[in-house]
């Protein structure tokens, strides 16, 4: 799956959130008729591109947020080029005066360049999350403060298309936890694209000025202990990984020595008071130079620009897809339509109900526990109804939220007992509250971060089980919102088969 693949899809989950059931169904059904099966990523391939030729009118911004970050790689790459034509043209500069200091380059082009990459590798291996997330942070609100003028540009600033993008920014934001190892590395491409740029620019402005007038380099210490020889010796270990393959980027001795640069008596110190002894070798150190800004900037930023988008494109390709959504898309997609309704239309139950064909279920074949929230009562009935819909057997029944609840009570991972998932059935008619949220979390602390767990809202009665209202589920759904769960489900709970 690539990235715009990831992000049509969040789009259209966000659009069938709300949608009835039997209509996306019979929609779905449509989209793959006559079309084998498959395994779950390429349903949902077929899925989102039969959308898109059937719905070109709704928002499938996936192309035009590709887009966008081409826009943005592009940008950093044309500030990279001139940025790094133009620090060479400030370190090079050479008037016929002073000769161009051959540590200034070195300072710039090699050794700041390998801090900022030593740094770049431990945000990325070392388990220091400050390393890493500040840089995050400054990206994400980056984006942020831009994102309403790219979705202004790409829905053509009409009031509902920028309210679905405005939605889909939300959407994504609160679906991080799924994407949060992909994010990293989309970034590390974007900044590693400016740092080739950076490099090539910078090549290319030295060997214009190489080229195209004369130059004259030199080195020049303070420290009594760096002599000729010490100094030699530090540029044949830099030099070491290319000059068996290019030999005059290797300096020499007798370049070291002969370029030697006195500020006291502004000449080089083999010349006395000349200009240079030897001044056809004080511009012999381009080579090495040149080498060393390839070797050392430009080769480890290509190469990281490789792993990122490699990495980045492996990720997307191995997206576990099992969140809530989408498993309630593949089951709609695979399973074989099945459809409950009484003979009598609207006669089973209330005003503003809606027919729930499929909801989303465990896999089959799993194992669940059932915690019954405050007034659900412990039925026979309601067991049936919850093993029937999730398709899972029930591994225990317990009670929390009423009267005799208190906090820490239960051991939810004792009494999960190594289940699939965990199933809580409440009465729609009865809000969420803060103990409500606390169970959740006390069960996804329970269970681990990726398993299921699934809110079965009904009205039960001496006359059954009535799935809750379409109006209830929604509030049910925008109250647990905030958790950012994405394996958190809420879905109405259908009665007799």
């Amino acid at each position: 799956m690539t990235l715009s693949d990831l992000i049509d899809l969040e789009a259209q989950l966000a659009r069938d959130r709300e949608a009835d059931l039997a209509i996306l169904e019979t929609r779905d059904r449509a989209l793959l008729a006559g079309a084998p099966g498959g395994a779950r990523r390429t349903l949902l391939e077929r899925w989102l591109q039969g959308l898109r030729e059937t719905e070109p009118g709704q928002l499938h911004p996936g192309r035009a947020v590709v887009g966008a970050l081409r826009g943005i790689r592009a940008a950093l790459v044309v500030a990279g080029l001139v940025l790094g034509w133009t620090t060479a043209a400030a370190l090079l500069r050479y008037t016929g005066e002073r000769p161009v200091n051959v540590w200034d380059f070195l300072l710039v082009f090699v050794g700041l360049q390998l801090l900022l990459f030593a740094l770049l590798l431990a945000s990325f291996l070392l388990p220091v999350a400050s390393l890493g997330t500040p840089l995050l942070g400054l990206f994400r609100g980056l984006v942020a403060a831009i994102y309403p003028s790219l979705a202004a540009r790409a829905s053509g600033s009409t009031g509902a298309r920028l309210e679905a993008w405005r939605a889909l920014w939300h959407r994504l934001r609160s679906r991080r936890s799924l994407y949060h190892h992909v994010e990293p590395w989309v970034l590390l491409g974007l900044t590693q694209a400016f740092g080739v740029a950076f490099n090539v620019g910078a090549i290319l402005g030295c060997v214009r000025l190489i080229v195209f007038s004369d130059i004259a380099f030199s080195w020049s210490t303070t420290l009594l202990h760096l002599d000729p020889g010490r100094f030699h010796a530090l540029l044949h270990a830099l030099a070491a990984p290319f000059g068996w393959l290019w030999p005059d980027a290797d300096p020499s001795r007798a370049l070291v020595e002969a370029t030697r640069y006195s500020r006291l008596e502004g000449a080089y110190v083999l010349s006395g008071s000349g200009r240079s002894a030897q001044p056809e070798i004080v511009g012999g150190w381009w080579p090495f130079l040149l080498a060393a800004l390839a070797f050392y900037g430009l080769l480890p930023r290509c190469l990281t620009l490789a792993v990122s988008r490699m990495r980045a494109a492996r990720l997307l390709s191995r997206l576990p897809l099992d969140d809530a959504e989408v498993a309630r898309v593949v089951r709609r997609l695979s399973e074989p339509h099945v459809e409950t309704r009484s003979a009598a239309a609207d006669a089973a139950g209330p005003a503003g109900t809606r027919p729930t064909p499929a909801a989303a279920r465990t896999p089959s074949g799993t194992r669940c526990t059932v915690v019954l929230w405050r007034d659900a009562p412990a039925r026979p009935e309601l067991e049936s109804a919850v093993a029937r819909q999730t398709r899972c057997a029930i591994g225990g029944i317990h009670t929390a939220g009423g009267r005799d609840y208190e906090d820490g009570r239960f051991d939810w991972g004792a009494l999960a007992n190594g289940s699939d998932s965990m199933v809580i059935v409440a009465e729609g008619w009865e809000a969420p509250d803060k103990a409500l949220l606390r169970l959740v979390g006390d069960l996804r602390r329970a269970i681990g971060p990726r398993r299921h767990i699934m809110v079965l809202l009904a009205h039960v009665s001496e006359d059954g089980i009535r799935p809750s209202l379409a109006s209830e589920v929604r509030i049910w759904n925008e109250a647990l919102a905030p958790l950012e769960d994405p394996y958190l489900a809420v879905e109405p709970l259908r009665g007799a088969p």
